[in-house]
């Protein structure tokens, strides 16, 4: 058993001061602001000016923030650690109910989000930057979101799709310049209302990640998002009582792009099927009933503990759109506890203790099966 400390924080303003502010927290915990001005190799100037164009064209006002951060901690934005991770280890399972099948008859995002718990900032945080839509989710080394919502009801969570991409050498190598999930999540909770803005936004914008993201709206529109090596494919699914569901683990399943990863990790494969005998021909599928499910241990369930394996559920979350509201529980624990915020209230600057399970998978979770 460890502990960790989990935090909640609001910030407003410009993007300039609000960078500004995450300056000043972060340099004020010596640790945190080595591991966050830390750089990354071969990242220098040139790479920093490419990467910010990438910004601006496609996450407006990130850049400032970045600035922001970096006039706060005295060092040059090049040596801020997000820019070599963003400008281009999660593995995770997700869900969406539209009306149809659900108890309240309104759309449900559910979510289990596994990593390391080390590399995890633990923080719940709701963000309203001048101009741009008020929105909450968890963050990412602190200006990235891996999942959210916003003032108008759009919603959104994704899971690897394949083996991880990213700049560290364990992961797989990005096939093109672009961005990481993380910046693409922001970039749409500040900027769309909808599924259909949402689509239209992805149109063209280069995403370096191999994703699967769910984009869901308070109307009861839904759509799976998946890219693989700079190619993408979408299914979108509203209000058709046919298909009134869409979930996703860690491999493509859209058939664009099925072909281009013929296999798939077992624990990938186990945990999907074990959304399918879940909630296949289900009605009134409640808030409870997924947060069970989220909590239920592998192989028998969602949940895992092998944070030293970066497959440890460190969060899971049931978003209501229509009600702007996330129930969150931290580590994978329920004596950790559901925790609910309301995005029309005020997010308290706290910090609170939880308590995460250490344990070991067995070899054959991580084991290469056909992908059918």
């Amino acid at each position: 058993m460890l502990t960790i400390q989990t935090h909640t924080a609001e910030f407003t303003g410009t993007n300039y001061e609000i960078g500004y502010q995450l300056g000043k927290l972060t340099a004020a915990i010596p640790p945190l602001r080595a591991a966050h001005t830390a750089g990354m190799e071969n990242f220098g100037p040139k790479q920093a000016e490419e990467a910010a164009k990438l910004f601006d064209r496609w996450c407006p006002g990130l850049t400032d923030e970045l600035r922001g951060f970096a006039d706060a901690l005295a060092v040059k934005p090049e040596g801020v650690f997000f820019y070599g991770m963003t400008y281009l280890l999660p593995r995770c399972s997700h869900i969406a109910l539209l009306p149809g099948l659900t108890a309240e008859r309104k759309p449900l995002l559910a979510r289990n989000y596994e990593f390391s718990h080390e590399a995890e900032d633990f923080c719940l945080t709701k963000t309203s930057v001048t101009g741009k839509y008020t929105h909450m989710g968890t963050s990412v080394l602190h200006f990235g979101r891996d999942d959210g919502f916003n003032e108008h009801g759009l919603a959104i969570t994704i899971s690897s799709c394949g083996f991880p991409v990213g700049a560290l050498p364990t992961m797989r190598a990005p096939k093109l310049k672009g961005l990481q999930f993380w910046a693409v999540i922001r970039a749409l909770l500040e900027n769309c209302k909808d599924v259909s803005e949402s689509l239209e936004y992805l149109e063209g914008m280069p995403i370096a990640y191999n994703l699967n993201m769910i984009l869901m709206d308070k109307a009861g529109n839904a759509a799976l998002f998946e890219t693989l090596d700079g190619l993408s494919a979408v299914k979108r699914i509203g209000p058709d009582p046919a298909e009134q569901m869409l979930y996703v683990t860690n491999h493509p399943v859209l058939p664009e792009l099925k072909s281009m990863e013929p296999q798939v990790m077992a624990h990938s494969a186990r945990r999907y099927d074990y959304i399918q005998e879940q909630l296949a021909g289900r009605d009134r599928i409640t808030k409870e009933q997924l947060k069970k499910m989220l909590l239920a241990k592998y192989p028998d369930g969602l949940c895992c503990h092998y944070f030293e394996e970066f497959f440890g559920t460190t969060k899971s979350m049931v978003i209501s759109p229509a009600d702007g509201r996330i129930d969150l529980c931290w580590g994978g624990r329920a004596e950790n506890g559901w925790h609910i915020y309301d995005i029309t209230q005020h997010l308290e600057n706290q910090t609170k203790a939880i308590q995460i399970n250490m344990e070991k998978a067995l070899p054959e979770t991580y084991a290469w099966q056909p992908l059918c």
